[in-house]
């Protein structure tokens, strides 16, 4: 069975922990990394009735959208409010991880997700500016250019957008003399050295430094390999909140009501804002979303489809020319379970005996009824 240090890593993969939000706690809440795990039940949030579910499923490791701690604990007892809740997690020996602005903003994270089951085209974030670049500069000795430049792209470097590969060369020649002790690739120790080298630059996402790093010296001849590194100013990548797309082809707005109401499983809707005859640009922001209308707005949506808006959204929604449509947060969260139970089943890293011991949250979390 795998660990949990190993698990983590592939949901790491998809939901980098740099990318979460200043005040959100995500990761490993409660456990070990070097747990094994026995099986694996995705959940929004974590309940009693959850717990029942995994003891029942027997998978120790519970993934959950949600954090269990969002602030520090200064105390734990088991007689107050949650404390049953924990005393059942610390009995049951269970290992507890969240996954939310994190994979919120992830470039294939939930509003990635959302869109492409929206089957929207030219997908942007509505969000700018959440994910840090540096630029990666290499020197690399001619004949080995090819080897560096493939062992820094498998390991993410080089993407801009939804371009791949994306680097600069040029060609020179370096110089160098080793010193006593050195064991040179190139050269004689004692002895000044030119060789034709390549200056090889990139861009690498900062979170993925040391990925992209250790892949680059172990694919490097050199003893000792020169490189810098340099912060981007820009922000490139297709990490954000929220995602705004256009459909095929302009749809009449009774229609794409009808449409979302599908795609949520027949979930009550409340729209509103300025009214649309028919729409076909349009954004998706799972979660609570109305801080985000002048954002949706400026980026040319028509239609902003998230969670928990107020009054005055409404109001200044209809001011600046957006229609709204809340789906309940639950709701349009918990659609994204099934985008990291995919992920985890497509990884050559698990066992077919593990895949199959992933599961989704049966007891599905509803907070209210509508009357």
């Amino acid at each position: 069975m795998p660990t949990v240090r190993e698990i983590t890593s592939i949901l790491e993969e998809l939901a980098p922990l740099a990318l979460a939000e200043s005040w959100d706690n995500v990761g490993l809440q409660v456990g070990r990394y070097d747990r094994e795990v026995n099986g694996l039940l995705l959940a929004l949030d974590l309940s009693i009735p959850v717990l029942a579910e995994a003891r029942q499923k027997q998978a120790n490791f519970i993934v959950t959208h949600h954090p269990l701690i969002f602030k520090p604990l200064n105390k734990l007892r088991f007689d107050g409010p949650g404390g049953k809740l924990w005393e059942e997690i610390i009995a049951g020996g269970f290992i507890v991880y969240s996954m939310h602005t994190n994979f919120d903003r992830a470039a294939d994270g939930l509003n990635q997700y959302l869109a492409e089951r929206m089957q929207l085209t030219q997908v942007e974030p509505v969000e700018e500016g959440a994910e840090e670049y540096l630029k990666l500069v290499v020197f690399v000795p001619q004949d080995h250019t090819e080897q560096v430049l493939a062992a820094l792209t498998a390991a993410g470097a080089g993407w801009i957008g939804n371009y791949s590969h994306c680097t600069f060369r040029t060609s020179g020649v370096g110089t160098f003399r080793p010193q006593a002790g050195t064991h040179p690739f190139l050269g004689v120790e004692g002895e000044h050295t030119s060789v034709a080298e390549v200056r090889l630059e990139t861009i690498i996402p900062a979170w993925n430094r040391r990925r992209i790093i250790k892949a680059m010296l172990a694919a490097h001849p050199y003893e000792e390999v020169a490189y810098d590194l340099y912060p981007v100013a820009q922000r490139i990548g297709r990490a954000g909140l929220g995602r705004v797309g256009v459909l095929a082809e302009p749809k009449p707005f009774p229609a794409f009501l009808a449409d979302v109401k599908t795609l949520f499983g027949g979930e009550t809707l409340r729209f509103g804002g300025f009214h649309r005859d028919e729409v076909r640009k349009i954004a998706v922001l799972g979660g609570s979303g109305g801080k985000y209308l002048g954002q949706a707005k400026r980026k040319g949506a028509e239609v902003l489809i998230t969670s928990d808006l107020g009054y005055h959204d409404f109001l200044y929604a209809e001011q600046i020319g957006l229609a709204l449509v809340e789906v309940g947060h639950h709701t349009i969260e918990g659609v994204g379970l099934g985008k990291i139970k995919a992920y985890l089943e497509q990884s050559l890293l698990l066992t077919p005996e593990f895949k199959a011991r992933i599961y989704l949250n049966e007891e599905k979390i509803k907070p209210y009824t509508l009357f």
